[in-house]
């Protein structure tokens, strides 16, 4: 402060917001002096002036009981309870007692009478504010400030009985003056709100209008920018330290992506004109063709329309081959599923070996190891009991019936088996994932068989 007078000091304050006040004073012990001292004329100019410059502050007169400091510091809600820091609880301003609390400390800092109950004598022209002490549905009480409510009862038991009268109706006096001016200030705070979220929304849409005079973009496509409306939506505090140019600089790289993605769908619904006619039933492979994926935009930008003869010539007969050769693959991998599942349809033993019988199953979908519900008893084949088993339940059956464990009373039911693998190949041709561990030699006539899609 030496090679800096306090003249000059004063004259930059005056362009800080409250919030920029607040950090200088913490630069050094001169500036704290000077930002903090509570009987300084000059501190407390310094601080009205920031407050009337920065619309995100009470612009009322200021209120009895605190200076220009404590007024602009109790409005900064973004920094929580100014008890306990706490910023997930509700934190509000009780401007009756002149303080930014959390619902908790309220509650330690207050003392609260029901309505149903009596007011002592010595509190009855004390300030209060009506709450709920149990959520919206509880009973209205009255809070009073806790250390004004034991001051009181201390002056009024020191105060003769015959002047008690007129002690209580002088606090009464000053309490209706604080009631109304809490009331006057807690609408004032929901006008301002409104006022305060107007202000930045035209702060914004000025961004925007300035913006379009820098570079040639749409007003509304800037309004789809996230960042447009991310910005108005910041804490106050945060606001005002947004300043054009960082603005620009998202806003512009958001909405180049918005308009790449806005082209792309464009450039696809030029490729799903023509394909619609060219494909015919190849039409359901064009998800699956890689043109199609990523098709070769202009200089690597969709905003660039193709020319007819480009879409004509190259984009559309690529994909047409591109769709004919998945159409090959997946009657290839068809064919030998099939290869594959006669195999296992062959008799009882091989569908056994398979896993079917329940040994080597490792169904995804599938609970327990007992295989398949295929197997029946060829000897009950003409009674009540031809049921479906599972391969240990056939075997149970047939030991315990017919004292027999021959395979040759065992037999398939191929329209369940069939049922059950329309699901299997399926899933197959889908995933790539087969439910069975076949042996290496037929795995590999499936994984030969690899389709487009399974990447």
């Amino acid at each position: 402060m030496t090679i800096l007078p306090s003249e000059i000091f004063v004259e930059i304050c005056r362009f800080l917001s409250p919030w920029e006040l607040d950090s200088v004073s913490f630069v050094c012990r001169k500036f704290r002096v000077l930002l903090t001292c509570p009987s300084s004329l000059t501190t407390m100019h310094i601080w009205r002036t920031s407050r009337k410059s920065t619309i995100f502050f009470p612009q009322l007169p200021l209120p009895e009981g605190i200076n220009e400091r404590d007024y602009c510091l109790i409005s900064m809600l973004e920094r929580g309870c100014q008890f306990c820091s706490d910023k997930l609880d509700y934190v509000r301003i009780y401007w009756i007692f002149r303080v930014r609390s959390c619902w908790a400390c309220l509650m330690i800092r207050t003392k609260r009478i029901s309505q149903r109950e009596s007011v002592p004598d010595f509190a009855a022209g004390l300030p209060f504010a009506t709450i709920r002490e149990e959520g919206m549905f509880g009973y209205e009480c009255k809070a009073f400030w806790k250390s004004d409510f034991e001051l009181a009862e201390v002056e009024f038991s020191n105060i003769k009985k015959s002047e008690r009268m007129k002690w209580i109706e002088e606090k009464r006096a000053n309490r209706e003056h604080l009631l109304t001016d809490a009331l006057e200030r807690d609408n004032a705070e929901k006008k301002f709100r409104e006022i305060s979220n107007l202000a930045k929304f035209e702060k914004v849409r000025s961004f925007g209008f300035k913006l379009m005079q820098d570079v040639c973009c749409n007003f509304n496509k800037i309004r789809l920018c996230p960042t447009f409306n991310e910005t108005i939506a910041l804490p106050d505090h945060l606001f005002a330290k947004v300043t054009f140019q960082t603005w620009r600089d998202k806003i512009i790289k958001e909405y180049h992506e918005n308009e790449k993605e806005y082209s792309i769908r464009v450039r696809y619904n030029q490729i799903n004109e023509r394909l619609f006619y060219t494909l015919g039933s190849l039409i359901v492979w064009k998800e699956h063709c890689a043109t199609y994926k990523s098709p070769p935009y202009v200089d690597h930008d969709p905003r660039k329309p193709w020319s007819e003869e480009f879409l004509d010539n190259i984009i559309v007969p690529r994909i047409l081959t591109e769709a004919i050769e998945c159409e090959k693959k997946a009657r290839c991998a068809k064919k030998a599923l099939q290869s594959v599942e006669s195999l296992i349809f062959e008799n009882v033993k091989s569908a056994i070996s398979f896993g079917l019988g329940g040994e080597n199953i490792e169904l995804s979908n599938s609970n327990n190891n007992k295989g398949l519900e295929i197997f029946r008893c060829k000897i009950c084949e003409k009674n009540s009991n031809h049921l479906l088993y599972f391969y240990l339940n056939i075997k149970k059956h047939l030991h315990k019936r017919h004292n027999s464990l021959d395979l040759e009373y065992i037999e398939l039911d191929y329209n369940i088996m069939h049922k059950h693998f329309v699901n299997f190949s399926n899933n197959w041709f889908k995933t790539g994932v087969y439910p069975y561990n076949l042996s290496d030699e037929y795995m590999k006539i499936l994984k030969d068989h690899h389709m487009p899609w399974w990447d």
